[in-house]
Parts: C-alpha cells; sequence; structure tokens
C-alpha cells in the first residue's frame, strides 16, 4: 500500500470527523472521474468520438484538461489530508460549486452550435444552423445554381489541394493565388518549418459553416471552420523522414460576388482558372497563362481572403473515452412545414418510394457498421461520398495506429424517422434521424476491452443525410449489394468508381450515397 492509500485508508477510521473527511475524499474522487469523463467523448461510425480527441458533439479536445482536473484533486487530497481545518471547507466549497455546474438545465438541447471553433475564434456567438440554411436559401435567390452540398464539397478540396501545395513552398502556393489572397498565403507559410519537403495525409474531420454575411451587399462571405488532421516531412540528422502529425483548427473567411453562378459539381472542386476553366498556370504578371485575367477577389468564384490558424498540436486522437448518450431522448428536429415539404417532394418524384429508400439507408448502416468493427472501411467505399469517406478512413487509420479496433456487435436499427429534406439545382438531399443500439466497446490489440461495454446494450440516435444527383435516371433504390449503374457486383476503386462499368457511383448520380452523420446533441435542422 503506498502512502496515498494508506491516508485514504486511515480516513476510513470512526468517528463524525473521519466519517466527514471519508465523504470529502470519495466525493473528490468521484467527481474528479466525472470531470475526466465529459472532456472526451466514446467513438463510434456516426461520429460519436470526437474528431480531435475529446469534447461533446465531436469536438475539441480534453487532454490537457485531464491533466489540470488531476492535479486540482490531488492537491485538494492533500490539503484535506494533512490541513483538515483548511483542507475540507475548501472541499465543501469546491463540491457545492461541482455540484451546481452539472446540476444547471443543459442548453445543448437548443445551443445553436456545440463547436469550440467559433468560441476559439473569438468573434462572438455565431449563428445556428438553421440560419445558416436560412441564409443559403436566400443566396438562391440570386444563383439558383448554389448547392450546400458543392459548395462542401469546393471548400473540402481546396483546403487539401492548400496544404500539399504548401509542403512545396511558395511557387506552388502561389498557382492557387486565383483561391487564396496574398494574406492567406502568406499566413500558411508561417507554418513551415524549415526544410520542409511535404505535406500529406491530408484529411479533413469537421467543417462547419460559422457565418453567412453580406447577402444585401454585392459581395457575401462565408467564415468556414475546419478540424483536420495532416503530416509534415521534414528530414534532419537521425531521421531521414522527419514524419510529424498535426491535428489542427483553422478559420477560413471566404468570399464571392453574390449574383455569381455556381458551377456544376464537375467544374467546383476542379481548381481550374475561376475566369476561363483552364489549368492553373500563370504569366509573368501573375495572370493566368490562358486567358490573362489576374484574380484578386471573389469576381468568379469563392475567393479565401484570410486563414486563421486557432490551434494545432502534434498528436492524434484519443480512442478509449467513454461518456454517455446525449440527446436520444430530445424530440426530432423536424424540418419546417416537412408534412409540405414531403408531399412536394412525393409528387414531384412519383418513383421514389420511402420503402425503398428506407431499405437502402438500412444496407448502408449495416454496411458501415462491419467496415467500422473489421477496420475494413474499403467495404464503406461504395456508400459514402468522397468527404465523408476521408474522414472515416482517418478514424480507421488512427485505431490500427493505436492497436486498437471499436467493434459494434449485435446492433440493430430500431427506428428511422425522416427529419429533412432538401432539393437544390443538382442534388436531392433527405436526413433520416436513426435510432439504433447494440454493444459498443474498443479492444486492445489483446482482446481486452479497455472502453465500452460488451455486456450493457448501449441506445443511440443520429442524423444521416444521403443524397442523389437530381438528374439521375429515375430507377428504385436498391438495397443489394450490385452497381446500382450496372448491376454488377459492387467493386469500386478508392475513387468511388465501379470498376466493370467506370461509373463513379460514390456520387450519386445513380443511387443514394450517404454524405453526412450527425449527432443528436449537435443537429439543429
Amino acid at each position: 500500500m503506498n502512502r496515498f492509500e494508506f491516508q485514504i485508508s486511515n480516513l476510513k477510521s470512526p468517528g463524525a470527523y473521519g466519517r466527514l473527511r471519508a465523504r470529502v475524499v470519495m466525493g473528490l474522487v468521484l467527481i474528479s472521474g466525472s470531470a475526466l469523463l465529459v472532456t472526451e467523448v466514446f467513438a463510434r461510425v456516426g461520429g460519436g468520438g470526437s474528431y480531435g480527441g475529446g469534447g461533446s458533439g465531436g469536438h475539441g479536445g480534453g487532454g490537457g484538461a485531464g491533466a489540470l482536473v488531476y492535479l486540482l484533486v490531488r492537491f485538494l487530497l492533500w490539503l484535506t489530508i494533512e490541513h483538515p481545518v483548511i483542507g475540507i471547507p475548501v472541499d465543501i466549497m469546491v463540491i457545492a460549486l461541482v455540484i451546481y455546474w452539472f446540476s444547471r438545465p443543459s442548453k445543448k438541447a437548443i445551443a445553436a452550435s456545440s463547436s469550440p471553433l467559433i468560441a476559439a475564434a473569438g468573434s462572438g456567438a455565431a449563428p445556428g444552423q438553421p440560419d445558416a440554411q436560412r441564409a443559403f436559401n436566400q443566396l438562391r435567390r440570386f444563383d439558383p445554381n448554389f448547392s450546400e452540398i458543392i459548395f462542401t464539397d469546393f471548400c473540402y478540396a481546396l483546403y487539401a489541394r492548400t496544404h500539399d501545395a504548401r509542403g512545396s513552398g511558395a511557387p506552388a502556393l502561389d498557382l492557387l493565388s486565383p483561391y487564396l489572397s496574398e494574406t492567406a498565403r502568406k499566413s500558411l507559410l508561417q507554418l513551415n518549418p524549415p526544410n520542409l519537403k511535404a505535406v500529406q495525409g491530408i484529411i479533413v474531420g469537421a467543417m462547419q459553416i460559422i457565418e453567412v454575411r453580406g447577402l444585401t451587399t454585392p459581395t457575401v462571405g462565408i467564415s468556414i471552420g475546419f478540424e483536420a488532421n495532416y503530416t509534415e516531412f521534414t528530414p534532419r540528422a537521425g531521421d531521414p523522414r522527419g514524419e510529424m502529425s498535426y491535428y489542427v483548427r483553422e478559420r477560413w473567411e471566404l468570399e464571392r460576388k453574390r449574383d455569381v453562378l455556381s458551377p456544376t459539381p464537375e467544374q467546383a472542386t476542379a481548381l481550374h482558372c475561376p475566369r476561363c476553366g483552364a489549368p492553373l498556370q500563370k504569366d509573368t504578371v501573375g495572370a493566368c497563362a490562358f486567358c490573362g485575367t489576374k484574380i484578386e477577389s471573389g469576381e468568379f468564384q469563392w475567393y479565401v481572403r484570410s486563414i486563421t490558424t486557432l490551434s494545432r498540436e502534434a498528436r492524434g486522437p484519443l480512442l478509449t473515452s467513454d461518456v454517455q448518450e446525449v440527446g436520444t431522448d430530445y424530440p426530432t428536429a423536424m424540418q419546417p412545414n416537412f408534412a409540405t415539404v414531403r408531399a412536394t417532394f412525393e409528387q414531384n418524384n412519383p418513383e421514389f418510394s420511402w420503402a425503398e429508400f428506407q431499405a437502402r439507408a438500412r444496407l448502408i448502416f449495416n454496411e458501415l457498421q462491419e467496415a467500422w468493427s473489421t477496420l475494413n472501411w474499403e467495404r464503406a467505399r461504395p456508400h459514402e461520398t468522397d468527404n465523408i469517406f476521408q474522414m472515416h478512413r482517418y478514424w480507421i487509420e488512427a485505431y490500427q495506429r493505436q492497436g486498437l479496433r471499436n467493434a459494434l456487435d449485435q446492433y440493430q436499427i430500431t427506428a428511422m424517422q425522416p427529419a429533412k429534406i432538401k432539393e437544390d439545382a443538382f442534388y436531392h438531399a433527405i436526413t433520416l434521424r436513426i435510432f439504433a443500439q447494440g454493444y459498443d466497446y474498443t479492444v486492445d490489440k489483446d482482446g481486452r476491452v479497455v472502453a465500452g461495454s460488451n455486456k450493457n446494450l448501449r441506445r443511440w440516435s443520429e442524423y444521416w443525410t444521403f443524397i442523389r444527383n437530381s438528374k439521375a435516371k429515375p430507377a428504385p433504390a436498391r438495397a443489394d449489394l450490385n452497381c446500382p449503374n450496372c448491376g454488377a457486383p459492387l467493386k469500386v476503386n478508392a475513387a468511388g468508381v465501379c470498376e466493370f462499368c467506370k461509373g463513379k457511383i460514390t456520387s450519386g448520380e445513380f443511387d443514394w450515397v450517404l454524405s453526412k452523420i450527425e449527432q443528436d446533441e449537435s443537429y439543429s435542422g
């Protein structure tokens, strides 16, 4: 028995004073455990695990806070044992404050956003998701081609291309000047350590619309929050690879002329000259080598005015924490006038069947759970858009690197509830709230359970959004493992292209594919 254990055991001696001290100490121990737990989130294919390694709703970091709480509790224990006249009154005050903090009414049910990106940006409260949706609807009045799905794909593609170019130095980054201001490029180059050779493994784990502004002016602005991982290679003596991975949070400020017509899905992510569509090449004065246009604003396409690095940490995610589900008992966040929207959608798409759609959603749900539990993410590739696949691939690789596996056993969907239907010039999108249950736990390489439980059933719900190209040929939603275009056995390459018919089936061109998963406590419609 060490000194710490001996002192705690002595507190269990007879007498009211001893019992009071024992209760105070045990209260502190319990509180410390609770405080540590709330800084981390259990992992699951749907995003129940934090991308960065902590925090509610798939965001946040908890390692530093956990250590601070631990040290504080150790100090209070020492003070209680060595100087009880001072220590016990302080303990009572601390316990009262902690009880008050955790007994307050939860704001998560009505919070606009739980992302720390907003708070870290230092710009005050950002508008909630419904405000962003209203802003996008208004933007479509000026730009009927605007699609939130395409805009998201564009942001993901530009983020990856930008950091890849940063790894090759200023000349490569300057080629992206039609999309990145000089200020934005300089802020990125300040991240580069001496002798940087490459930036690879760039994966966006989360992207959030923080603010949309300027819809009553000729220029629209959008603030974007990114959470991402990338690996820098900086060779040095004794370490020829110089490999270092980072978890980062960034805020990007984009702008664009309000009345510009958005490009098609294929053009949006190609990152060619926004004026003429030619490859990004410059002449001697920095203009497009083909059309001669020097772009320094959002005259033709979204333009990044500034980039702020909110945090950059050389660490991986925490994968062995566990907290209770939040929001499973919340009422479903329904789209306003959903019944009317649903009736209009069904009238305009007479071939659509809810039974067939939900059967396909169930198939995709099951395939994703199997892919996740077996660390075989290629199995899920045919059913996800590029962006969410990249995010899930990151998690799979993170578990593999740490010798862990998050398992979902005996899972099943218990209910599915349509919550939202959105249509734009290119896509149909349907959001289902999926209720499910199963045994959710994490094991190490020796098969030992290190988080969760393989004996206690876990129940949860999430909002899954599926998309389909609005120009896709009318056809029933498929619930089998065959290509929705050619009917051959489902086999795709890393790009999501069928190896038989060469159709890109992960784009939603032929059938519904998964585009987004959101947690109860962060989803607001």
